[in-house]
């Protein structure tokens, strides 16, 4: 096992002055003193030691190399305290590592002993320590005579993220500050307390000097050229400020990616009626707060030229909205720079502002008996860890559909989050406070390859995604496939691709729990903007769960594709298909509270003669109501979506549909769900799909040309 230095070796090393950053927050906490004596490993925190986990075997854990772009032989593990109480004991028995622990958490959060809480604390060779209060607690629950942990997590309290650092230091400093007890503190940079920090600019500036360099992130050749119009912030008047329409100039530019606010009258925006008067001059005081700023950041970097969407787009029914949407790609991926304003939630709140204190450092002074007194920074992580690789969360931002695609497409893009700046290019993002060592990966590069299953997880997030006018949902997608589809072997159809047009039927409305007695979190659009086989024909969040479970249970895909109409979306296959009854259960719900927006009544959809006597449970894309009336001079009972605005039927109900088999597995198939289209004389609809262990009856049934609209 190994031990810790003795006082004789680090004695030296701990009175040597530790520099104090002048950016960072100087809250001196009461002295900890703590008696050292040499001793094994700390079996609670051991000693932050990344090569060893709580056994004491050699060991690495994943965590770091999902967050970090670090080489794969970096040592890392992640440790569990069941209970603080038990860190509390520890740092009270002279674990000076436990009581640097204790001492951020206090000052982060005073009164957290006091609170049912567990800990994670997160090492890896090199970088700052993460821990992790989590609130609520764990137990051992006993099943089939085996033991396992379980976790209860208190959701009203979000979890505490704290990271402990060494401040950095010269290099030829590094050996009298580098004592043995903080040899697995990593290093960490300080935060300005303030947006507008010169520090800040250097970070924006140093980055993309880096990415020109040594990555290369665009386009090689000579400066791209402007955009059709572009505010330009060296014009030859009194503001200095204008809109312009450039022909055939190159230079850099910066481009705003940001979130409307709600729209009024007195709007600040670019129409027909004003257009003259932007392109004469516009005052800097007439500009929203947060255009402002940008304004101020692009002459801080030295850079003449903005663009930002609503001044140079022409807004309204007679703008040209239409033909510059298509532009987006050329427009986010020739800019120098795309700034994120993500602690922004309309134009009206400005970026360049001082951050909360709560976001900025502490300093912990921890006094060792017979040693002396040693320095350790803590602060709150600007992100939660382990949602990086998932996108990210920077508030209204993250949330937003027409800023999914221009994150993917920029080239480089630094977001203004409250607590620091976080740059992100093709190559890598890093946050704020970290050297090019601590260099994450980047959400944007998943275009630089993008597999099929890739391509259906960037649709979920993209549905889960808020977009103002559900028209806008394919256009606000278009640009990120034009770009990548020369990697492709097929060409966008309805947000699909056409070479993969089969399998990507296999989407259904996402559910977070039983498909049974639960809302539905799709509806029907207000009007008719994909074909209902795409899933842009519904409003809320879908699901590739059938093909991510490809691995364990291969499908072979049954439908063969005979035409597809690019203009109407009409698709004709060639395929198996049975006609069953859909049966309905509607029951009011005894405990309804409209508060929380639970629904009134909880629906469950069965379709009899495909699986046992009870039939078997489907997931509707959205809520289903049955019709009956002439189509093509026939009488027809069939099965429709409800309509938008429409309330869904209150009493049981059974109509009948038709089952499509898309593919088949070993043991479960692939269906769709259809009925009558009441639109396209002759065309089916779709109103679901699942996937499970269904009959073979579509064996017996002839393959017939089916046409979905």
């Amino acid at each position: 096992m190994k031990n810790i230095p003795t006082p004789n070796q680090t004695r030296n090393d701990f009175q040597q002055p530790t520099p104090s950053g002048s950016n960072t927050s100087r809250l001196l906490l009461a002295t900890e003193h703590v008696k050292f004596s040499p001793r094994l490993l700390c079996r609670v925190c051991g000693n932050f030691d990344p090569k060893f986990s709580q056994d004491g075997e050699s060991h690495q854990t994943e965590w770091a190399k999902i967050e970090y772009n670090i080489p794969d032989e970096t040592p890392a593990t992640e440790r569990m305290v069941e209970k603080s109480e038990i860190l509390l004991e520890a740092a009270g028995n002279g674990c000076p590592h436990c009581v640097m622990v204790k001492l951020a958490l206090g000052a982060l959060h005073p009164g957290w002993e006091t609170d049912s809480t567990f800990i994670h604390i997160f090492l890896a060779a090199g970088l700052p320590v993460v821990v992790r209060l989590q609130f609520g607690y764990t137990t051992i629950a006993v099943e089939g005579g085996k033991e396992y942990n379980v976790t209860v997590l208190d959701d009203s309290k979000p979890p505490i993220e704290i990271e402990i650092y060494r401040p950095v230091i010269l290099d030829n400093q590094r050996l009298t500050r580098d004592a043995a007890l903080v040899e697995n503190v990593g290093f960490a940079e300080e935060i300005p307390r303030h947006a507008r920090d010169q520090q800040c600019f250097d970070f924006i500036e140093e980055n993309i000097t880096t990415c020109i360099k040594e990555h290369r992130c665009g386009i090689d050749g000579p400066l791209p050229l402007l955009p059709d119009r572009i505010i330009w912030i060296k014009a030859n008047n009194e503001s200095h400020i204008q809109l312009i329409e450039p022909k055939n100039i190159r230079a850099p530019f910066i481009a705003l990616s940001y979130c409307w606010g709600p729209r009024s009258p007195n709007i600040y925006l670019t129409n027909t009626s004003n257009l003259n008067t932007r392109k004469a001059g516009i005052e800097f005081n007439d500009l929203p707060p947060l255009f402002q700023d940008i304004v101020d950041i692009a002459r801080a970097l030295r850079i003449e030229y903005i663009w930002i969407d609503r001044l140079c787009i022409i807004q309204g029914d007679d703008g040209d909205f239409g033909s510059q949407a298509p532009k987006m790609g050329e427009i986010y991926g020739n800019a120098a720079l795309t700034i994120s304003a993500a602690s922004a939630t309309t134009e009206n709140d400005r970026i360049l502002v001082p951050r909360d204190d709560k976001w900025l450092a502490n300093t912990a002074n921890l006094n060792i008996k017979g040693i002396g007194s040693r320095e350790l920074r803590f602060r709150r992580r600007s992100y939660p860890l382990g949602t990086e690789n998932l996108g990210g969360d920077y508030g209204k931002v993250s949330t937003r559909a027409w800023i999914w695609q221009e994150r993917l497409l920029a080239r480089r893009t630094v977001f203004f989050t409250p607590a620091a700046l976080k740059f992100e290019c093709r190559h890598h993002s890093i946050w704020e406070g970290f050297n090019k060592s601590y260099a994450g990966y980047s959400w944007s590069a998943r275009l630089n390859n993008v597999t099929h299953l890739a391509w259906t997880a960037l649709v979920e997030e993209f549905m889960k995604r808020d977009i103002t006018r559900p028209s806008d949902r394919l256009p606000a997608m278009d640009a990120v496939m034009k770009r990548i589809e020369k990697s492709t072997e097929g060409s966008p159809f309805w947000g699909l691709w056409s070479n993969t047009l089969i399998e990507s039927l296999s989407w259904r409305a996402h559910r977070d729990t039983q498909p049974n007695k639960v809302h539905n979190e799709c509806w029907m659009n207000p009007g008719f903007y994909a074909p209902t086989w795409s899933w842009a024909s519904v409003d809320g969040p879908i699901s590739y769960a059938t093909i991510k479970s490809l691995d364990s249970s291969p499908i072979q895909w049954d439908l063969e594709c005979r035409s597809l109409n690019e203009a109407s979306g009409l698709i004709s296959v060639v395929g198996h298909i049975v006609f069953l009854q859909l049966h309905v259960t509607i029951e009011r719900r005894q405990q309804y509270d409209q508060t929380i927006m639970e629904d009134k009544f909880m629906y469950e959809y069965r379709v009899m003669g495909l699986h046992k006597e009870k039939g078997i449970l489907i997931k509707p894309d959205v809520p289903l109501k049955p019709w009956s009336g002439n189509i093509d001079s026939q009488y027809v009972s069939t099965v429709i979506r409800v309509p938008y605005g429409e309330s869904p039927p209150e009493q049981s109900w059974t109509s009948r549909c038709a089952c499509l088999l898309i593919g088949k597995g070993e043991k479960r198939r692939v269906v769709l769900f259809l009925g009558r289209s009441l639109r396209v004389p002759g065309a089916w609809e779709r109103i679901g799909m699942d996937d499970g262990h269904f009959s073979t009856r579509f064996s017996e049934s002839q393959r017939s040309t089916i046409h979905i609209a």
